[in-house]
């Protein structure tokens, strides 16, 4: 009777060796799936992740696998899940580079946070809105974010840069200066110069801007002052002179006689936002650092 006893424990221990092994077979990546880019290749998380093909699930550290690609400063991990049988979904959020400053012959590159991205020798072939007249302190690093020994200096240059990508109008300005934080101002890439005022209602303020600079460069206007300072309409001073023009972005043939325009209160009307690049999953529960079988 016992030694029938220790056969089928016997037995029972192979059939539960055999499941694990057929088990940790099974799971293993073969597929590494990356959420969240939006600019930058998704490939380069997946890289930083280095997952090896055929890599077992249980042998797989998360946290390490987190630190890896956090310590790339444009990614940050929102979540790792494992998905049967053969796929690791990686989460991130991807920080983009919104502008850049140049303090003592360094250029910082920041994202709409004031967050470092990079410290770089030269401009290279950047194209984001130069910040101007910030008090940025010493001690400045990748990783961290810009500090001022103007604090309210910072707090507007967020509210500028947030409105400017949430707007995509990033790519229409080559200036951003800070220096008088009651009369603050940009410069566009096509050449006017833009008085916003405040910090205070900035979201109309760029709407105002995106909807007047394409119709003033439409027109032939070469330079002059744009002001959307209050956020409830927009003027134009020509640079050839002559007096401020308030700007009907809706009203018909207002390119050709802008001053014949009475200006509104009304803001242009909104966009509607595009669809997110990166649609969340829908079909899975709410991920997890944890493997799920």
């Amino acid at each position: 009777m016992r030694a029938r006893i220790y056969l089928v424990l016997f037995l029972l221990l192979v059939v539960i060796a055999g499941s694990a092994y057929a088990c940790g077979e099974a799971m293993r990546v073969r597929e590494v799936v990356v959420l969240g880019c939006e600019v930058k290749d998704p490939a380069v998380v997946a890289d930083l992740a280095s997952i090896a093909n055929e890599e077992s699930i249980f042998k797989i550290k998360f946290k390490e696998v987190r630190r890896k690609i956090n310590a790339d400063p444009y990614f940050e991990v929102q979540s790792i899940r494992y998905v049967f049988p053969d796929k690791l979904r990686i989460s991130v959020n991807e920080r983009r580079a919104s502008a850049v400053i140049n303090h003592l012959g360094s250029i910082i590159v920041v994202d709409e946070t004031g967050y470092i991205l990079e410290v770089l020798g030269r401009l290279d072939n950047l194209t984001l809105p130069v910040i101007s007249g910030l008090r940025l302190t010493d001690g400045y690093e990748v990783g961290q974010k810009v500090t001022s020994s103007q604090e309210n200096q910072l707090d507007a240059l967020y509210a500028i840069l947030a409105q400017l990508r949430a707007q995509n109008a990033t790519q229409l300005i080559s200036e951003i200066n800070l220096d008088a934080i009651s009369d603050l101002w940009m410069t566009t890439v096509s050449g006017y110069e833009v008085r916003l005022g405040n910090f205070e209602n900035m979201e109309n303020k760029v709407r105002w801007l995106r909807a007047v600079e394409p119709i003033l460069v439409s027109e032939g206007y070469q330079g002059g002052i744009i002001t959307v300072s209050t956020g409830k309409n927009a003027s134009f001073l020509p640079a050839e002179g002559g007096g401020a023009q308030p700007i009907d972005p809706m009203a018909p043939g207002v390119g050709s006689e802008p001053g014949s325009q009475e200006p509104t209160d009304t803001p242009p009307p909104q966009d509607t936002p595009a669809p997110d690049a990166t649609p969340a999953p829908s079909d899975s529960p709410e991920p997890t650092d944890a493997p799920q079988a």
